[in-house]
Protein backbone atom coordinates (compact mmCIF):
# COMPACT_ATOMS: atom_id res chain seq x y z
CA UNK A 1 0.00 0.00 0.00
CA UNK A 2 1.27 3.45 -0.80
CA UNK A 3 1.92 5.76 1.48
CA UNK A 4 -1.15 8.15 2.87
CA UNK A 5 -0.80 11.42 1.15
CA UNK A 6 -2.06 14.70 2.64
CA UNK A 7 -5.02 16.40 0.16
CA UNK A 8 -4.45 19.92 -0.67
CA UNK A 9 -6.26 22.69 -2.87
CA UNK A 10 -3.30 24.96 -3.42
CA UNK A 11 -4.21 28.60 -4.15
CA UNK A 12 -1.40 29.24 -7.14
CA UNK A 13 -2.87 32.69 -9.07
CA UNK A 14 -0.28 35.09 -9.22
CA UNK A 15 2.68 32.73 -8.53
CA UNK A 16 5.44 31.74 -10.34
CA UNK A 17 4.83 28.07 -11.52
CA UNK A 18 7.94 26.44 -14.00
CA UNK A 19 7.04 24.22 -16.60
CA UNK A 20 10.25 22.29 -17.68
CA UNK A 21 9.75 20.90 -21.26
CA UNK A 22 7.95 22.22 -24.36
CA UNK A 23 6.05 18.83 -25.31
CA UNK A 24 1.98 17.84 -25.14
CA UNK A 25 2.97 16.67 -21.33
CA UNK A 26 3.82 20.09 -20.46
CA UNK A 27 1.04 21.58 -22.73
CA UNK A 28 -1.46 19.78 -20.40
CA UNK A 29 0.12 20.95 -17.22
CA UNK A 30 0.88 24.64 -18.45
CA UNK A 31 -2.91 24.74 -19.60
CA UNK A 32 -4.06 23.53 -15.72
CA UNK A 33 -2.21 26.04 -14.23
CA UNK A 34 -3.16 29.14 -16.46
CA UNK A 35 -6.84 27.80 -15.75
CA UNK A 36 -5.93 28.66 -12.09
CA UNK A 37 -4.68 31.73 -13.15
CA UNK A 38 -1.19 31.01 -12.39
CA UNK A 39 2.19 32.95 -13.64
CA UNK A 40 3.51 30.00 -15.74
CA UNK A 41 7.15 30.04 -17.00
CA UNK A 42 8.45 27.19 -19.59
CA UNK A 43 11.18 26.61 -19.93
CA UNK A 44 12.55 24.51 -23.29
CA UNK A 45 14.85 24.85 -26.47
CA UNK A 46 11.37 24.57 -28.43
CA UNK A 47 7.79 24.47 -28.04
CA UNK A 48 4.85 22.61 -29.08
CA UNK A 49 2.22 24.47 -31.30
CA UNK A 50 0.02 25.16 -28.30
CA UNK A 51 2.45 26.50 -26.24
CA UNK A 52 4.09 28.52 -29.02
CA UNK A 53 0.62 29.63 -29.66
CA UNK A 54 0.36 30.49 -25.76
CA UNK A 55 3.81 32.05 -25.96
CA UNK A 56 2.48 34.31 -28.85
CA UNK A 57 -0.51 35.51 -27.38
CA UNK A 58 1.61 36.43 -23.76
CA UNK A 59 -0.37 34.36 -21.63
CA UNK A 60 3.18 32.47 -20.71
CA UNK A 61 7.20 33.34 -20.60
CA UNK A 62 9.11 31.36 -22.63
CA UNK A 63 12.47 30.88 -21.73
CA UNK A 64 13.94 29.01 -24.73
CA UNK A 65 17.00 27.64 -23.45
CA UNK A 66 17.66 24.12 -21.64
CA UNK A 67 17.39 23.94 -18.39
CA UNK A 68 19.29 25.67 -15.64
CA UNK A 69 19.12 25.89 -11.98
CA UNK A 70 18.51 29.78 -12.27
CA UNK A 71 15.41 28.89 -14.05
CA UNK A 72 13.94 27.97 -10.32
CA UNK A 73 14.39 30.98 -8.49
CA UNK A 74 11.39 32.54 -6.99
CA UNK A 75 9.15 29.70 -8.30
CA UNK A 76 6.42 28.36 -5.81
CA UNK A 77 6.31 25.08 -8.10
CA UNK A 78 7.79 23.31 -10.72
CA UNK A 79 6.64 20.50 -13.15
CA UNK A 80 9.39 18.39 -15.12
CA UNK A 81 8.09 17.16 -18.29
CA UNK A 82 11.30 16.98 -20.82
CA UNK A 83 12.15 12.98 -22.29
CA UNK A 84 15.13 13.42 -20.48
CA UNK A 85 15.35 11.41 -17.68
CA UNK A 86 18.55 12.74 -16.45
CA UNK A 87 17.48 16.20 -16.36
CA UNK A 88 14.22 15.68 -14.90
CA UNK A 89 16.08 14.20 -11.67
CA UNK A 90 18.45 16.90 -11.66
CA UNK A 91 15.33 19.06 -11.43
CA UNK A 92 13.31 17.25 -8.88
CA UNK A 93 17.18 17.28 -6.73
CA UNK A 94 17.24 21.30 -7.13
CA UNK A 95 14.07 21.48 -6.03
CA UNK A 96 14.43 19.52 -2.83
CA UNK A 97 17.61 21.98 -2.27
CA UNK A 98 15.30 24.64 -2.89
CA UNK A 99 11.97 23.26 -1.12
CA UNK A 100 10.01 23.90 -3.80
CA UNK A 101 7.25 21.67 -4.79
CA UNK A 102 7.97 19.36 -7.51
CA UNK A 103 6.30 17.29 -9.88
CA UNK A 104 8.48 14.80 -12.60
CA UNK A 105 5.57 13.28 -14.44
CA UNK A 106 5.31 9.26 -14.81
CA UNK A 107 7.76 9.30 -11.91
CA UNK A 108 6.00 9.09 -8.75
CA UNK A 109 9.17 8.55 -6.67
CA UNK A 110 10.36 11.82 -8.23
CA UNK A 111 7.40 14.20 -6.97
CA UNK A 112 6.64 15.83 -3.67
CA UNK A 113 3.47 15.80 -5.10
CA UNK A 114 0.89 14.12 -7.44
CA UNK A 115 -1.56 15.96 -9.69
CA UNK A 116 -5.04 14.16 -9.22
CA UNK A 117 -7.84 13.84 -12.13
CA UNK A 118 -9.57 16.84 -11.62
CA UNK A 119 -13.36 17.24 -12.06
CA UNK A 120 -15.29 20.77 -12.14
CA UNK A 121 -18.39 21.94 -11.05
CA UNK A 122 -18.23 25.28 -11.00
CA UNK A 123 -16.89 26.05 -7.55
CA UNK A 124 -17.24 22.51 -6.62
CA UNK A 125 -13.78 20.53 -7.42
CA UNK A 126 -13.57 16.60 -6.92
CA UNK A 127 -10.09 15.28 -7.14
CA UNK A 128 -9.12 11.63 -8.06
CA UNK A 129 -5.36 10.03 -6.96
CA UNK A 130 -4.42 6.87 -7.56
CA UNK A 131 -1.51 8.42 -4.88
CA UNK A 132 0.72 8.04 -8.39
CA UNK A 133 -0.24 4.51 -8.65
CA UNK A 134 -2.28 4.39 -12.01
CA UNK A 135 -2.93 8.18 -13.41
CA UNK A 136 -5.75 6.17 -15.94
CA UNK A 137 -7.39 4.79 -13.26
CA UNK A 138 -7.80 7.93 -11.71
CA UNK A 139 -9.35 9.36 -14.72
CA UNK A 140 -11.45 6.10 -15.37
CA UNK A 141 -13.09 6.96 -11.56
CA UNK A 142 -13.46 10.63 -12.21
CA UNK A 143 -14.66 10.04 -15.47
CA UNK A 144 -17.53 7.74 -14.17
CA UNK A 145 -18.17 10.82 -11.29
CA UNK A 146 -18.75 12.75 -13.87
CA UNK A 147 -21.59 10.77 -14.48
CA UNK A 148 -23.25 11.43 -10.98
CA UNK A 149 -22.07 14.68 -9.97
CA UNK A 150 -24.18 17.30 -12.56
CA UNK A 151 -24.32 20.72 -12.68
CA UNK A 152 -26.22 21.35 -10.62
CA UNK A 153 -23.54 20.90 -7.63
CA UNK A 154 -21.64 23.37 -8.80
CA UNK A 155 -24.68 25.85 -8.43
CA UNK A 156 -25.33 24.87 -5.10
CA UNK A 157 -21.89 25.33 -3.76
CA UNK A 158 -21.83 29.08 -5.45
CA UNK A 159 -25.48 29.70 -3.68
CA UNK A 160 -23.93 28.28 -0.49
CA UNK A 161 -21.20 30.78 -0.83
CA UNK A 162 -23.53 33.87 -1.68
CA UNK A 163 -25.15 32.84 1.73
CA UNK A 164 -21.84 32.15 3.85
CA UNK A 165 -22.32 35.10 5.83
CA UNK A 166 -25.75 34.27 6.82
CA UNK A 167 -24.99 30.94 7.70
CA UNK A 168 -22.18 31.76 9.84
CA UNK A 169 -24.26 34.45 11.69
CA UNK A 170 -27.36 31.90 12.37
CA UNK A 171 -25.40 28.60 12.74
CA UNK A 172 -23.51 28.80 15.65
CA UNK A 173 -21.94 25.22 15.46
CA UNK A 174 -20.29 22.38 13.51
CA UNK A 175 -23.65 20.21 14.41
CA UNK A 176 -25.70 22.71 13.33
CA UNK A 177 -24.28 23.20 9.98
CA UNK A 178 -24.40 19.63 9.44
CA UNK A 179 -27.79 19.69 10.32
CA UNK A 180 -28.03 22.31 7.67
CA UNK A 181 -26.55 20.25 4.86
CA UNK A 182 -28.25 17.58 5.73
CA UNK A 183 -32.02 19.40 5.18
CA UNK A 184 -30.20 20.65 1.97
CA UNK A 185 -29.40 17.39 0.71
CA UNK A 186 -32.53 15.75 1.41
CA UNK A 187 -34.97 18.58 0.27
CA UNK A 188 -36.15 19.33 -2.87
CA UNK A 189 -33.98 22.06 -4.03
CA UNK A 190 -32.48 19.67 -6.54
CA UNK A 191 -35.41 19.76 -8.73
CA UNK A 192 -35.19 23.83 -8.32
CA UNK A 193 -31.72 23.60 -9.74
CA UNK A 194 -31.98 21.48 -12.72
CA UNK A 195 -34.82 22.99 -13.45
CA UNK A 196 -32.79 26.96 -13.72
CA UNK A 197 -35.47 28.10 -10.85
CA UNK A 198 -32.66 29.46 -8.91
CA UNK A 199 -34.86 31.70 -6.78
CA UNK A 200 -36.62 28.87 -5.60
CA UNK A 201 -33.46 27.46 -4.89
CA UNK A 202 -32.37 30.16 -2.71
CA UNK A 203 -35.81 30.21 -0.91
CA UNK A 204 -35.26 26.55 -0.21
CA UNK A 205 -31.76 27.31 1.57
CA UNK A 206 -33.16 29.98 3.58
CA UNK A 207 -36.33 27.66 4.80
CA UNK A 208 -33.99 24.75 5.86
CA UNK A 209 -31.56 27.43 7.35
CA UNK A 210 -34.70 28.72 9.67
CA UNK A 211 -35.24 25.27 10.32
CA UNK A 212 -32.33 24.72 12.25
CA UNK A 213 -32.13 27.69 13.71
CA UNK A 214 -36.30 27.52 15.37
CA UNK A 215 -34.98 23.81 16.71
CA UNK A 216 -31.79 25.09 18.21
CA UNK A 217 -34.44 27.60 19.93
CA UNK A 218 -36.74 24.49 21.46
Amino acid sequence: MAETLLPVMLRVAGKKCVVIGGGEVASQKVKQLIECKASVVVVSPNLCADLSELASQGRIEWLPMKYEPSVLDGAFLVFACTDDNEVNRRVFQDCEARKIWCNVVDVPELCSFYMPSVLRRGDLTVAVSTSGNSPAFARRVRLFLETVIGEEFGVLAELLGEMKNEMRKALKTVEQRRQFIELVWASDIWKHLREGDFESAKNRLRSCLREVVEGAQV
